[in-house]
């Protein structure tokens, strides 16, 4: 069993976490201050710390890392009531195991001390580092203190410390470039260029040249050479949104830039080599698109070695909250207004929208209201929150959860009671079937009688039914 240092100054969560942890067999140790943790880290050794991140008159992460540098042996886990972004990242990069918030849950401590244990004789990452744990240079910050955005910022202070192209999945408007922009901006590229472009946003051959550049002549009013991206960002990072709508001609350069870290301009000949970072984003499944020949796979598994999966708003509604306060300050510093907050009425409206644009379309909405508000508090009223057409939520229920297609169709009608009776109950249990038929089918490469065996169906009930959904 393990020798455990607990640093924090209140009393309750000392002793709470040392009983259970002595329950479970581990020798505990407990410290109120910094200067007496680094005493006990000094002469006793110990295995594990939990250390919180306010200490009296020093702060917990100078103290992290003088735990880190009497030694690699230690290992530190973070506690803090105030877990945001910056502390988050901060904390992986400068050697934290891991970053818990406050109430800790004791099954998550349990499962958290097991695993260190089992690690302690593998080598480590070493995550030192001395970013400046404020905001991003560019002023960008992701907010949130849920269990999901908290993995986030975990994995964002261990991707600053290496240059591996990273994926970021995620549906439109849940903040894929902000999260490659805090990966370059807490890396030591962060003072190079970061290099946006919209994989979607223009045809094919001007892609090309954006991406690539072009020497003088190469094409009609070609009239002089041009720095692609790729050149441009440098030593830098660049960031490809939207890469499922990459055709497959340019799938091929770009497969060549990260399997050799070189490109040719359109109309050149000599390899250039390229030294910038490749992130890249999309809102698609892309093993679908690979199974369906529109992605190669060869440049997917280039592109996925670390992938983030940002999980969309209504799967984070508790920071719905924290999201809305920060949207009306930055709405008061770009409107010159003075709002203070929101209705407790409008915030239940906010709680409850299913949100398909994501923090993009509450970013919106709160933009809107205060744009609308006269004086300093947001009201229902004031809120202009577009309810989708049922087509549109059909569609994007077919990709999500059973437990999600239902909250979606009752947040999306509101709390009035605003429904057709008897038609619920058919919408949600044909969303299934179809999906259940779908997948079988792709399950058995499409052969109808295998398909209709692995659901126990009746093969011309299963026919009809493939007809019926239009698979």
């Amino acid at each position: 069993m393990a020798k455990i240092l607990i640093v924090d100054d209140e009393e309750k969560i000392c002793f709470a976490l040392s009983a259970f942890l002595k329950g479970r067999g581990h020798e505990t140790i407990v410290a109120a201050t910094a200067e007496d943790a680094l005493a006990i880290v000094q002469s006793q050794r110990p295995h594990i710390v939990f250390l919180d991140i306010r200490l009296p008159g020093r702060d917990g992460l100078s103290v992290l890392k003088e735990i880190r540098g009497a030694g690699d042996d230690v290992q530190v886990v973070v506690m803090t009531a105030h877990g945001t972004m910056n502390t988050a990242i901060t904390a992986i990069q400068q050697g934290a195991y891991d970053y818990l918030t406050k109430p800790m849950d004791l099954d998550v401590v349990a499962g958290l001390v097991d695993r260190m244990l089992r690690s302690r004789e593998a080598e480590r990452i070493d995550m030192a580092g001395d970013i400046d744990p404020a905001a991003s240079a560019d002023g960008s910050t992701i907010i949130g203190k849920s269990q999901a955005i908290q993995d986030i910022y975990k994995m964002i202070g261990l991707l600053t410390t290496n240059d591996v192209p990273v994926l970021i999945e995620g549906e439109s408007g849940v903040g894929k470039e902000l999260v490659a922009r805090a990966i370059h901006f807490k890396s030591n590229r962060c003072d190079r260029p970061f290099v946006a472009i919209n994989c979607g946003a223009m045809p094919e051959s001007l892609l090309e040249t954006e991406l690539f550049g072009h020497e003088k002549g190469s094409f009609t009013g070609a009239a002089e050479r041009k720095i692609g991206k790729f050149e441009f960002a440098g030593t830098g990072t660049i960031f490809l949104d939207e890469i499922g709508e990459l055709q497959l001609p340019l799938q091929i350069k770009l497969l060549r830039v990260l399997q050799e870290r070189q490109m040719v301009r359109v109309g050149g000949l000599d390899p250039i080599t390229i030294h910038a970072r490749v992130i890249a984003a999309t809102n698609k499944n892309l093993t679908r698109e690979v199974d369906a020949g529109r992605f190669r796979s060869d440049l997917y598994y280039r592109l996925q070695l670390i992938t983030l999966k940002l999980p969309p708003l209504r799967q984070r509604r508790e920071d719905i909250r924290e999201l809305t306060d920060h949207f009306i300050k930055k709405a008061n510093l770009e409107l010159g207004k003075v709002i203070t907050g929101i209705e407790s009425d409008a915030m239940d409206r906010l709680m409850a929208h299913h949100w398909p644009g994501n923090i993009r379309e509450l970013e919106n909405v709160i933009k809107r209201a205060a744009i609308l508000t006269r004086g300093d508090t947001i009201s229902l009223h004031r809120l202009e929150i577009t309810e989708y057409p049922e087509a549109t939520l059909k569609n994007e229920a077919s990709s999500l959860p059973v437990e999600q297609v239902v909250q979606m169709w009752f947040s999306a009608r509101g709390n009035d009671g605003d429904f057709e009776a008897g038609r619920l109950h058919a919408e949600i249990m044909a969303r299934v079937e179809k999906t259940l038929i779908r997948e079988a089918l792709a399950a058995c490469d499409n052969n109808q009688v295998q398909a209709s065996a692995l659901l126990g169906m009746n093969r011309s009930t299963f026919r009809k039914k493939v007809a019926e959904y239009g698979l």
